[in-house]
């Protein structure tokens, strides 16, 4: 599903999600979960 958005704050959260490894069919190694995310 495509999520659209924009990150007012905390880039470097995204950077730190982006550098995870992934597998052969790009799902992350190690569990991703987005715990607080707000609507404006």
């Amino acid at each position: 599903h495509p999520v659209f958005g924009e990150v007012i704050d905390g880039m470097n959260v995204v950077d730190k999600i982006a550098a995870v490894k992934t597998d052969y069919s790009d799902r992350p190694m190690t569990e991703v979960k987005i715990k607080k995310a707000s609507i404006i």
